[in-house]
């Protein structure tokens, strides 16, 4: 009988928990009856042109507790409308978020499908942790414990995920966002698809177009390109590795991307592959000592105590976790130097040019060039199948590119994962300036809002956590919650000074990067409990187990239950 049971529920294996509860199913259902039967007796006033409290906003755009229910209806023509740019995991989660709150969102969506970064990448690409930590909140990754997801795996969940919550009546795939504009108090967004553009105006927008946007690759800009003979491709581009066959590839980078597009070339048959870095950095094992998974160390609490005493402690994060750090820090640096020492012997790279042992300390290289690998290029190494050399590229030459060692590599094929590029092109240039992108990134009170731009969020472009998935998920229920007016806020001037601070903390220690701005990674347990706390969720998610609350990784299922509430 619990097989039948299981087959109804739609689980394919027996760890897999069911979707929801039948009480969550009758619950639920008794509501949206009763909320239905609540807007269609009271009345409409509907939106006139003579009715504007529905946008009466705090300085960032939220609406007061008192006009939550939009002059007591929550008809359609009453909701307050949100336009998002981009159907990612990120986006996705924001339709859920916010359409809980009453808002009625449409998201845009440049490609044909949804899944930004998943749609398409390089060959063989995947998520680079295990599929207990890359999950939505409430929507198990059907593959079995500790496996790390493949691109195409990772997109059909995405897919299966849109489809279980019915979300695709929200999404406008195959729409170019050409510009997102203020205009009184409202968004006015301009799109373009199938050749004719048109503009829909929005009570607020969603920026949540994802880290990794491919619509700006980054190039590096090495003279002489038109001398060289060969085939140039930016990582994204190389999805099939018979472009490698019976090639002499240089794979340009040193990011995980980088190692990925390596290994694969090197399968290719005849391939001779060089894979350039300008330094040394530190990759992550995925089990530490080939024993513990790396979450394990790193995103349970005493993970957090261990990094924080270490690096310092995340702006926001309980006050004693900031003395612990004045205290700890001389033991906590013993500590990871003996990590390095660690990580170092289980990659075999102990010295020379390639070892960042005693070079870099690696928790603030994690923070510059995160990578977590398995052992597959190490041993290609090893085996002479790659050769690694370490110097940035100076110029191209007709068969090959040099180095500024003097060297010259003999390519047919150059690869270059050198990432992407931020782009916010599709703001006017007022409010970019507004916005105040800086070098080293965009930064944002929550990683989430302006206090000089009410009524624009973003939601996954300007946050970096190694579960970015469950990230977004919280990020997007706690902004509909501010915009609900669930969640009070303090001033502007009050939040320029948060994030003054966390400027201040990022620039004392991470490394100077395009993206330093974004990046909590390490610290996400304690990012997440300050989203919880301002939404007033428990934020001690494996209590009263206190071994688990201590020891055990923070990981989407502990969050379950929240976005869509």
């Amino acid at each position: 009988a619990h097989q039948e049971v299981m087959r109804l529920e739609g689980i394919q294996q027996k760890w897999m928990p069911p979707r929801q509860e039948g009480y969550a199913v009758v619950s639920k259902s008794l509501a949206a009856v009763s909320k239905r039967h609540f807007s269609t007796s009271t009345g409409s006033t509907g939106r006139t042109s003579g009715s504007h409290s529905h946008r009466q906003r705090s300085s960032l755009g939220h609406l007061p507790r008192s006009h939550r229910a939009w002059n007591g209806v929550r008809n359609f023509s009453s909701k307050p409308t949100v336009g998002v740019v981009g159907a990612g995991v990120a986006g996705l989660q924001t339709i859920r978020s916010l359409r809980a709150k009453g808002f009625d969102v449409k998201v845009f969506e440049q490609d044909a499908r949804v899944g930004g970064v998943w749609r398409e990448n390089y060959v063989n690409f995947g998520v680079q942790v295990p599929k207990q930590l890359y999950e939505f909140l409430d929507f198990p990754f059907n593959l079995p414990w500790g496996q790390y997801p493949t691109g195409p795996e990772t997109q059909q969940y995405i897919e299966d995920y849109v489809d279980h919550f019915q979300l695709r009546d929200a999404i406008e795939t195959g729409t170019q966002v050409e510009s997102v504009s203020p205009k009184d108090s409202r968004w006015v967004i301009k799109t373009q698809s199938d050749g004719s553009s048109k503009e829909e105006t929005f009570d607020y927008c969603v920026i949540a177009t994802g880290l990794y946007s491919k619509t700006k690759l980054f190039m590096p800009e090495i003279p002489n390109k038109e001398k060289f003979q060969g085939k140039v491709l930016h990582s994204t581009n190389f999805q099939d590795v018979s472009l490698a066959e019976g090639k002499r590839v240089v794979v340009v980078g040193n990011g995980k991307s980088a190692v990925d597009c390596a290994v694969e070339a090197s399968k290719a048959p005849g391939a001779k592959v060089t894979l350039v870095s300008r330094k040394a950095h530190w990759p992550t094992p995925r089990k530490i000592a080939d024993l513990i998974p790396f979450q394990y160390v790193f995103l349970s609490r005493l993970g957090q105590a261990l990094v924080t005493g270490h690096r310092g402690a995340l702006p926001g994060a309980p006050a004693h976790m900031s003395w612990w750090h004045t205290l700890g820090w001389p033991v906590m640096a013993g500590a990871f130097t003996v990590v390095e020492m660690l990580f170092a012997l289980q990659f075999r790279n102990m010295s020379g040019s390639t070892s960042p042992l005693f070079k870099c300390d690696v928790v603030s290289d994690f923070y510059g060039h995160a990578q977590v690998l398995d052992y597959s290029f190490r041993d290609l190494v090893s085996k002479g199948q790659i050769d690694w050399v370490m110097a940035s590229p100076e110029s191209y030459t007709s068969n090959g590119l040099k180095l500024a060692t003097g060297e010259t590599l003999e390519a047919d094929l150059m690869v270059f994962a050198t990432g992407f590029q931020k782009d916010y092109s599709y703001f006017p240039a007022d409010l970019q300036s507004k916005l105040g992108v800086e070098s080293d990134g965009l930064y944002l009170w929550r990683h989430t809002l302006h206090p000089q731009v009410p009524g624009l969020a973003f939601v996954g472009s300007e946050l970096a956590t190694i579960s970015n998935i469950s990230s977004y998920g919280l990020q997007s229920a706690w902004l509909g919650k501010v915009w609900a007016g669930d969640i009070p806020l303090p001033s502007s001037e009050e939040m320029t000074k948060e994030i003054q601070q966390m400027r201040d903390w990022k620039r004392s220690w991470m490394p100077d990067t395009a993206s330093r701005a974004s990046l909590v990674l390490l610290h996400q347990t304690h990012f997440h409990d300050i989203l919880l706390k301002d939404m007033k969720i428990h934020h001690l998610r494996k209590m009263p187990n206190v071994l688990a609350e201590a020891f055990m990784p923070y990981q989407p299922q502990d969050y379950s239950g929240i976005v869509g509430a």
